[in-house]
């Protein structure tokens, strides 16, 4: 039987592969193991010589997904897919210290997962800014917090756990994001932990997959597993920035009517297109995130949104002029207009925008 499955997650990591799977080779030689890469049908290549090295190495397997993509699904693609009595997951780019995986097998017998981890015994990382690392301690924080229990990296991407507790939870982990250990320790609470340190260190090659995708990604992990996991939790993200929309709404209305003197009807046309498109830059970004437009599709996007939007916009305005021309106040007729529109708007765009 295989004793260790190594899961490497790539996309674009062509300069890299090479590297990291001979270190490995050389550093699991006496042991029983197996290489997975899982590429996201990467543009540089990657891919490619991956599936060379398959036909070279006997341990060494590709799995090659097309119109999938997600560090998080990738290691549960190439967890379900690996032999090995243990599983261990590392990154392409070489940032985490292999050498630490033969101590990390010793300790496997007697834990049900062992942790790389980057703060065991520092509290900074060489190379990170202030604001990267601030960043990392407070999403570390709030992670702990959820977890109930002491772990000084619950975020790390480097562990190795047993294989028979991955195809115990894997129907119910969460598939987006980068931070697939903070959600098999959420679904493991009684799990006997080891944490090992280890040095963090600077990518060779490539650039960082680190975008605000990965912050949402977080927060959705967070949410979806802790406090509505029965909820519709792609309409809470909605309502979420809907209401920051209204907060905008609101503060554009009051400058352009109360302020300068608008009149109602303009003043609200404004008031109405600016929430609207800061609801579509944080809905694209966050909501519907695997749908997102990016470049020049982006302003196709922001017409279509406007589009899918237009009817409620017009039950917006039309109920909002119509009860201030009665005698009633702004922000009544306001809230009652948003109350009307925001149910058509979310369906709306859902369907028509980014196409579910």
């Amino acid at each position: 039987m295989i004793q260790l499955s190594i899961i490497i997650p790539t996309y674009n990591e062509c300069a890299n592969l090479p590297l990291i799977t001979e270190k490995l080779q050389q550093i699991l030689a006496g042991h029983s193991h197996e290489i997975i890469i899982v590429d996201d049908n990467s543009e540089d290549g990657t891919w490619q010589l991956a599936r060379e090295m398959s036909l070279k190495h006997h341990n060494i397997h590709l799995i090659r997904r097309i119109h999938r993509k997600g560090l998080t699904s990738a290691v549960i693609e190439g967890f379900l897919m690996g032999k090995g009595k243990y599983l261990a997951v590392v990154d392409a780019d070489m940032q985490h210290d292999l050498r630490l995986l033969p101590k990390m097998l010793e300790h496997m017998p007697h834990y049900d997962i062992v942790i790389g981890s980057r703060y065991l015994e520092q509290k900074s990382i060489p190379g990170w800014n202030r604001w990267r690392l601030w960043g990392s301690r407070l999403a570390t924080q709030l992670a702990c917090y959820f977890l109930k229990k002491e772990v000084t990296d619950p975020l790390s991407g480097f562990f190795m756990l047993k294989q028979e507790i991955i195809h115990q939870i894997a129907p119910n982990l969460y598939s987006e994001g980068f931070k697939i250990l903070l959600d098999i320790l959420l679904k493991q609470p009684d799990a006997k932990i080891k944490e090992l340190h280890y040095e963090f260190g600077q990518r060779i090659h490539g650039t960082s997959k680190l975008d605000t995708k990965v912050v949402f990604d977080f927060i959705d992990l967070l949410i979806s597993q802790t406090f509505f996991a029965r909820f519709n939790l792609q309409f809470i993200q909605y309502g979420i920035i809907g209401a920051s929309g209204v907060a905008i709404h609101f503060a554009v209305l009051y400058l352009l009517y109360v302020k300068w003197g608008w009149h109602y009807a303009l003043s609200l046309v404004f008031a109405i297109e600016t929430a609207l498109i800061s609801n579509y830059v944080w809905n694209n970004q966050w909501t519907f995130a695997k749908q997102r437009f990016l470049k020049s599709e982006w302003w196709k996007g922001l017409i279509r949104y406007n589009t899918a939007c237009s009817l409620g916009s017009l039950y917006n305005l039309a109920i909002g002029w119509y009860l201030v021309s009665q005698g009633h106040s702004w922000w009544l007729a306001s809230i009652l207009g948003i109350w009307v529109g925001i149910s058509w708007n979310y369906h709306a765009n859902k369907a028509f925008t980014w196409k579910q």
